[in-house]
């Protein structure tokens, strides 16, 4: 009956895992009918098979096409590239409406997968439906240059080679363009020879250009006012006052000017005013709704003209959209996207380091806000294997940084390109309020997802042994407890573990498992080292078990190093595992039985027909059979039947076959488990 439900057991523990890690088939499939294949072939390179350019081959099937298929497990992502040849130099450049840091990239779906044929260095085949798009610009709003209207885009031979707009009456020109089905193409017009402006808004990933990704039928764009996102609409003359606050900047003798789109970018013609406290403004009147980039100079000549960061610029200016009414902007700090001395905020920075083994050297943060010095800040461990830190910057800041498991470099985690910044940085902006930031797992986006890991153990002892298994007379005879018995000295292990099945179910008696983690061999797994403890069943076949009968244990827990695994009995010597344990698809497997090596330093002895197991005869669990088992143990117990530890062949009974038998052949033997 027993093995009937294990089979059970199995079964559904093996459909969970695969439900929730399935091994499914990716084909990759590229089309080189535009590229000269060279005689070393065409080769993939990825995340999957360590960026290998000459390690795997893709097979020629039909005419240009090349294919691989590789066994992934859902859930991952992969990241690869193909290669003409088979060397690097020789891979493709991926465009990046397709990569993800360079690369192309696939978070693999639950069942197999046939992605669709690309054309080499391209995101789209290499034939594509084309299409007819007419793009429009309305011109009401501008002075329209005797040349003429035009558009310049990638989509042009050669490319940005520039077309004239035909003149549709009402100030609107208009231009038809063929192209490929799901190409992206970037575009700005030009009023004569003079290009238009494009606002952030719809401006690609930030910069001045328009873009486009082709539809699949033809289609006209939306009609849109030259330098703007939006149809042309009436506009009045706005007052606007630019100003600017130098009291953190030492100011050039010349004084400080503005230069811009609306005043032709000469950095000498507009000198600012000094207001005093070191704002600086001037006051030009712009039409509402019109779109202008500027800086600031701190003298009169390019090169003295400020650094806008990244996060308050357009193609490395300031920028604004004129309001509606009359504005007088706010006084930036000279350089910066913010007021000088801006309000100060504590920000909590914290970590978690579950999944890691942390550097003797501790935890730090390293970042912008700190001058990126890896030993600078250092995180305090706040429990459960939290690190934090709190650190005073200014409101409105913009701050990169990374977690450093030590205190250099080397220690540095990796961030995941989802929560990475385009230099491999976490990134924040410092809010108006203290703030704790949100908890993350060392090198990674989110929560730390805690393994369970689960064991498949096999131990025999020596006194039940019957030849080939184990007796289990304590379990016919009713007489096993029902809660674990590792409560007393000296394990005072304070599990909760109790029997949930009914008698007779094949076992032979508790035992208590033991988890040890060291970075050195199987000589330094001492009992500061241990990591996990759970008593358990031992079952006639050796096969330790949860208290159901059924389950393998498990432990729910980061394993860092060097695992060994430790079974203990109340009256046998204890064993350790010889060589750590290696997981195979999660779980981890050790079978003591077969051969005597399997433990430390041969700690167990051979029982006969290429079995081995534990000794039995250490009724006191003093880690040796002595004088002491028989003299306080086996003298005061022999003649009872139950429970006890002189039980020596677990049969119920305290007799002389548990001294003669069993403690006088091990007299003087000790456990080779290290304390």
């Amino acid at each position: 009956m027993k093995k009937i439900r294990l089979s059970i057991f199995i079964t559904i523990v093996l459909m969970a895992s695969i439900s929730l890690m399935a091994q499914v088939n990716v084909t990759f499939k590229v089309d080189m009918q535009n590229q000269v294949v060279p005689p070393e072939g065409v080769h993939i390179a990825g995340s999957f098979q360590g960026w290998n350019p000459a390690g795997t081959p893709m097979t020629n099937l039909l005419g240009d096409i090349y294919t691989y298929t590789y066994t992934a497990t859902s859930g991952e992502t992969l990241y690869w590239k193909y290669v003409n040849g088979d060397a690097w130099g020789e891979d493709e450049s991926v465009p990046g409406a397709c990569a993800s840091g360079g690369n192309r990239f696939l978070t693999v779906p639950a069942s197999d997968t046939i992605l669709p044929t690309v054309c080499y260095g391209s995101c789209l085949p290499c034939v594509l439906p084309q299409v007819d798009i007419t793009f429009q610009v309305d011109m009401s709003n501008e002075t329209v240059s005797p040349t003429g209207v035009f558009i310049q885009g990638s989509f042009q031979t050669p490319s940005w080679s520039g077309q004239q707009l035909t003149d549709m009456g009402n100030d609107i020109y208009a231009i038809t363009v063929t192209m490929g089905v799901g190409e992206f193409h970037e575009y700005k017009f030009l009023n004569g020879a003079t290009y238009e402006t494009v606002p952030p808004e719809c401006g690609y990933g930030g910069f001045s250009n328009r873009s486009i990704t082709v539809p699949a039928s033809n289609t006209t764009l939306p009609l849109v006012c030259f330098g703007s996102c939006d149809p042309c609409t009436v506009v009045t003359d706005i007052n606007v006052t630019f100003r600017v606050d130098m009291s953190e900047s030492v100011v050039a003798v010349e004084g400080v000017h503005i230069a811009g789109g609306f005043q032709g970018w000469n950095p000498a013609t507009t000198l600012l005013t000094d207001m005093g406290n070191g704002i600086w403004q001037t006051t030009f009147v712009l039409q509402s709704g019109s779109y202008h980039e500027y800086k600031f100079v701190n003298g009169d000549a390019w090169g003295e003209d400020e650094s806008v960061p990244w996060y308050c610029n357009n193609n490395g200016n300031r920028y604004i959209t004129v309001p509606d009414a009359d504005v007088i902007l706010t006084a930036v700090c000279y350089a910066t996207c913010l007021v000088c001395n801006p309000p100060q905020v504590d920000i909590t920075f914290q970590v978690d380091m579950s999944l890691q083994s942390v550097s003797p050297f501790g935890v730090h943060l390293a970042g912008s806000m700190q001058g990126w010095n890896p030993a600078a800040t250092e995180m305090t461990n706040i429990g459960n294997n939290i690190y934090s830190v709190t650190v005073t910057v200014g409101e409105g800041e913009f701050h990169e940084y990374k977690f450093i498991n030590g205190n250099d470099w080397p220690g540095a985690e990796a961030v995941p390109a989802p929560c990475a910044n385009f230099g491999g940085n976490r990134e924040f902006f410092v809010p108006a309020v203290n703030t704790t930031l949100d908890l993350v797992c060392f090198g990674e986006c989110a929560l730390c997802v805690i393994p369970t890991h689960t064991f498949d153990l096999n131990v025999f002892l020596e006194g039940p042994f019957n030849g080939t298994t184990m007796n289990y007379d304590l379990d016919v005879a009713g007489q096993l407890p029902v809660n674990q018995p590792y409560n007393t000295a000296p394990w005072n292990y304070t599990g909760s573990e109790n029997i949930s099945i009914a008698p007779n179910a094949n076992i032979t008696d508790w035992v208590l498992v033991e988890l040890r983690t060291t970075d050195g061999d199987a000589s330094t797994a001492t009992s500061d080292k241990r990591i996990h403890r759970q008593a358990a069943l031992l079952l006639a076949d050796g096969s330790i078990v949860k208290t159901d009968g059924l389950s393998p244990i498990d432990f729910t827990g980061a394993i860092l190093n060097n695992l060994y695994v430790l079974i203990w009995h109340r009256d046998h010597l204890a064993v350790m595992s010889a060589t750590p344990l290696a997981p195979a698809d999660g779980n981890y497997v050790y079978d003591f039985t077969d051969a005597l090596a399997k433990a430390y330093l041969d700690g167990q002895k051979s029982l006969g027909g290429g079995k081995f197991g534990m000794m039995a005869g250490d009724s006191d669990a003093s880690g040796m059979i002595d004088n002491l088992d028989k003299d306080v143990n086996w003298d005061s117990e022999t003649g009872k039947a139950g429970y006890y530890k002189s039980d020596l062949n677990l049969d119920s009974q305290v007799n002389n076959p548990d001294k003669n038998d069993v403690w006088v052949p091990n007299f003087g033997a000790t456990t080779q488990v290290p304390n």
